[in-house]
């Protein structure tokens, strides 16, 4: 028997079974991995500084779920362009023919001539390992989170996979419910975008509608006059019987056109809602909608500007989350005008002393 080939056996073997090993050992690293990363996320949930003000958490469960779905063999990894065979097909035709010519002028002897097929030859090649490279589709721009801020996603495709399991582990996954406080803030939104008046208004507490209907009444009183006395009484009735009242199809298309034209640069799917919550009464809380793009979020650590932030107070009433101001951390106050607490409201400005 041939000793090189018998070397050549056991080499292959050898190979083989330290494939085997490798994989085995991956995974058992990963068990590990899996089991120390939940400890290590119970440790951070009793820290109060790494729970509450940065996405620790967010980023363990992440990791986890990772693992978890290598383990079990589900694909990972950034998406890829598809590879365009058609050029690889082209490239490698070219090249094998201008390869050859290259070699049949230059077997006898070296002639400068030879450079011009073996330049194509050279071209075509680099065209072919360029099929095969740089065809990770890019993450969406980082450039439009605001300054101070850092990016939550790092441009992988596993960190997406992980993101609504991060929320849940946060504790956050009932605000971003179609019932819970970002879920309905949310959904107000889209609602008054699609000029779906009355399915945004299921949606609002009865004071902040009552507060809507004087300001549109106060707004047209060269119409209603300046009797309180018959600007409440009619506000009572338009918010009682709402669509079978006489003004209110001139009130609402009034009020769809005006979000119209202040959200008129607003793309509900470019919103993302703040992940910490922000309690400001028993009943009420705050959300704050912002932009973020195709950034897939980000997180800030101290005081930052975020351009474009939307700001919602919303109240628990009757078991259930409602609008309860659209402008400002407080609810309206109504009157004639109504109260909305914005620093240089026009209709407050033109009061007299």
């Amino acid at each position: 028997m041939n000793p090189d080939s018998i070397a050549n056996a056991i080499a292959a073997v050898a190979a083989s079974l330290g494939t085997v090993v490798g994989f085995a050992s991956r995974h058992r690293r990963w068990r590990n991995e899996i089991r120390e990363n939940l400890s290590l996320i119970e440790e951070i949930n009793n820290n109060t500084l790494l729970k509450e003000h940065t996405p620790a958490v967010a980023w363990l469960t992440g990791k986890i779920a990772v693992d978890v779905a290598r383990l079990s063999g589900q694909p990972l990894g950034t998406p890829k362009k598809p590879i365009p065979w058609s050029n690889v097909v082209f490239s490698s035709t070219v090249s094998i023919g201008f390869g050859y010519w290259t070699y049949a002028l230059s077997r006898d002897g070296f002639v400068w001539y030879a450079l011009f097929p073996g330049v194509v030859t050279g071209l075509m090649l680099i065209s072919v390992l360029g099929s095969f490279m740089n065809r990770e589709i890019p993450p969406g721009s980082e450039g439009e989170i605001p300054d101070g801020a850092h990016p939550v996603r790092t441009g992988d495709a596993s960190e997406e996979i992980s993101r609504s399991i991060a929320l849940q582990a946060l504790g956050e996954g009932e605000r971003y419910a179609d019932d819970g406080q970002v879920g309905v803030a949310y959904r107000f939104i889209t609602h008054m975008k699609a000029e779906e008046f009355d399915d945004a208004l299921r949606l609002v507490d009865a004071n902040w509608l009552l507060c809507r209907i004087q300001a549109w009444l106060w707004n047209n009183r060269e119409n209603f006059g300046n009797d309180p006395d018959r600007l409440t009484s009619l506000a009572e009735e338009m918010l009682q019987f709402r669509g079978d009242h006489r003004l209110w199809v001139e009130f609402s298309s009034s009020e769809v056109s005006a979000f119209l034209e202040a959200w008129e640069h607003l793309d509900p799917e470019t919103l993302g809602g703040a992940s910490r919550r922000r309690r400001v009464a028993r009943d009420y809380d705050l959300v704050v909608l912002a932009p973020v793009g195709e950034s897939g979020g980000y997180y800030v650590n101290s005081a930052t500007i975020v351009p474009g932030a939307l700001t919602f107070l919303m109240r628990r009433h009757e078991g259930r989350w409602v609008l309860a101001s659209h402008l400002m951390t407080a609810p309206p106050t109504p009157g004639f005008p109504p109260a909305w607490w914005v620093v240089g409201d026009p209709s407050v400005e033109a009061l007299e002393e």
